[in-house]
């Protein structure tokens, strides 16, 4: 690059202008395709978690649909309800340009690549089970899944867990969960302690233009989802049944790894789908996959229903945070600024990371391990913390285990 090129934070700065500017300007009214298109493609290329927001804040700034302001309120908005936080992020950004209908094809496009290929991967996974190769792989990917558990909670515990009271809540939360009490119950039980643990604690109000969101549209999704319950209740137990657990995960889920511990709860613990180690297989083929993590249901809805089970869990995973995108939009500002909600969500977050801890020395405890498992599990979560690409250290794990375990 030569001396008379812009620098990035120039160029970052400039495209922030330009689609600030953009934003305050009379729009165009954006075509579904458009929106659909562009989500998708930062679907199929975001690697990462968190990592995925600068990119798609770039793409969305970049064609005026956001203002940087509102870009950083949306996320505020769509922080303080359960589910993926990208995956309501591009809902709230359809939802901004052309209502429910834009909602649906930002949440759709955005979430489309990692259904796909999680299931293809799961179709891979299930066919290969049983040969020599994939069970040396799948040692590697476990060790894997526990570096991944480790830098979730000590992300968490950065982002949530400061001070003596939220720690302690950290460490209450993992205690009840190890002693065998669900995770829905700890996270309700924190909403509630939430405003008098924090009684003390006053959070900024949140100024944010109010959205309607289209009711009939909204009531007509409602109706075919309680249709889709009440038939397969009556038709297809086992369905019903993974709807409602992967309903469940995602009620309970924060910050993409939050639903880890749900899931987990649903299908080892509840229901006993599938072993700790197949659901650990199931998570590291998740880290393989861009988009949302909470993408991982679909290794769960295969395993036990085939390709409709993926399609199930992959649909139900994201379906009642998306309803709770559309009952809060229209109050977000008044939400935002009632400090007892502020203080519950404070307590909520404050389990999050001990409820992945919970899961994690339950899988510890359910591995085999050796000396060299054990050097593998510490090399990834080094590699992660130094922010290494989580596809190159599944795929590290995977030759790993193949060549070592």
């Amino acid at each position: 690059m030569t001396s008379a090129a812009p620098t990035a934070s120039t160029e970052q700065t400039d495209a922030a202008q330009t689609g600030a500017a953009q934003a305050n300007a009379p729009a165009a009214r954006v075509a579904l395709a458009e929106i659909f298109r562009c989500f998708l493609r930062v679907g199929a290329t975001a690697y990462g978690g968190p990592a995925m927001m600068p990119l798609m804040r770039e793409h969305i700034m970049r064609r005026g649909w956001l203002s940087a302001e509102d870009f950083k309120l949306g996320m505020a908005v769509c922080q303080t309800i359960p589910g993926g936080t990208l995956m309501q992020m591009a809902a709230f950004t359809g939802l901004r340009l052309r209502g429910l209908p834009g909602a649906l094809a930002g949440f759709v496009g955005f979430g489309l690549p990692a259904l796909t290929l999680i299931t293809l991967l799961s179709v891979i996974y299930h066919a290969a089970q049983g040969l020599t190769v994939t069970a040396s792989a799948m040692q590697g990917l476990s060790a894997v899944v526990l570096g991944i558990i480790v830098l979730a909670v000590y992300d968490f515990w950065l982002k949530y867990a400061r001070g003596s009271r939220r720690v302690g809540l950290t460490l209450l939360a993992c205690g009840l969960f190890l002693y065998g009490l669900g995770p829905a119950w700890i996270i309700l039980g924190a909403a509630l302690a939430g405003p008098v643990v924090f009684r003390d604690e006053t959070a900024p109000p949140v100024s944010l233009e109010r959205m309607p969101v289209p009711l009939r549209g909204t009531l007509v999704l409602a109706a075919l989802a309680l249709a889709w319950l009440a038939g397969t209740y009556f038709l297809a137990p086992l369905y019903h049944d993974l709807s409602l657990s992967m309903a469940k995960a995602d009620l309970i889920a924060f910050g993409g790894y939050g639903v880890f511990p749900a899931l987990y709860h649903e299908t080892v613990d509840l229901h006993r789908w599938m072993s700790a180690a197949t659901f650990m297989d199931g998570m590291a083929l998740a880290q393989v996959t861009p988009g949302p993590f909470m993408l991982g249901a679909c290794f769960v809805g295969y395993h036990i229903a085939g390709l409709l089970g993926a399609l199930t869990a992959g649909v139900w995973i994201f379906t009642p945070s998306f309803f709770m995108l559309m009952l809060a939009v229209p109050f977000a500002s008044r939400l935002l600024a009632w400090q007892p909600f502020r203080r519950a969500l404070a307590g909520v977050l404050s389990t999050l990371g001990g409820l992945i801890l919970a899961v994690g020395i339950q899988l510890a405890r359910s591995t085999d391990w050796s000396l060299l498992k054990a050097a593998l599990c510490a090399a990834a979560t080094v590699a992660l913390w130094r922010k290494v690409d989580p596809v190159w250290v599944v795929l590290a794990g995977v030759g790993a285990g193949v060549l070592l375990l």
